[in-house]
């Protein structure tokens, strides 16, 4: 299930990536988490939410391929979580230089460009998630 923010439109289809790493979340997912109250961050007090409603599930069964990347669960090795595990990687810059692409590209159907966007708004949710686990587990082990 992908937000309703894939259906908005909000200025630029990389809203969806900005300010992710391979082991941080996007900038604007990390800021309506700290306006919603989880997790370690802090609260601004603000409750606006222009790029829509997060995701109730980010489903991590099925394949999501987009700008060079593909996430798909049996393409994760089996001992990913090891105590010298490697992170997966995620070239961001490349993600959103291809948002960006879509974005100007006239020729691209409207359902095309949406199923783009949510891919490369899965991978940006997906991969760091899963890599701060990875770290997450390591200091645990």
């Amino acid at each position: 299930v992908v937000s309703n923010a894939m259906n908005q439109s909000t200025g630029s289809l990389r809203n969806v990536c900005e300010g992710a790493s391979h082991d941080s979340l996007p900038a604007e997912t990390l800021r309506r988490l700290e306006n919603y109250g989880y997790g370690r961050y802090n609260n601004h007090g603000s409750n606006t939410n222009s790029a829509g409603a997060l995701p109730t599930t980010l489903h991590y069964c099925q394949r999501y391929t987009f700008a060079n990347h593909t996430f798909a669960k049996r393409k994760i090795p089996h001992d990913f979580f090891r105590c010298n595990g490697e992170p997966m990687k995620l070239d961001v810059d490349k993600i959103m230089e291809e948002l960006d692409a879509l974005e100007r590209n006239t020729e691209a159907s409207a359902f095309r460009k949406k199923v783009d966007s949510r891919n490369g708004f899965m991978l940006c949710h997906l991969i760091p998630l899963l890599n701060m686990a990875l770290e997450e587990y390591q200091a645990d082990v």
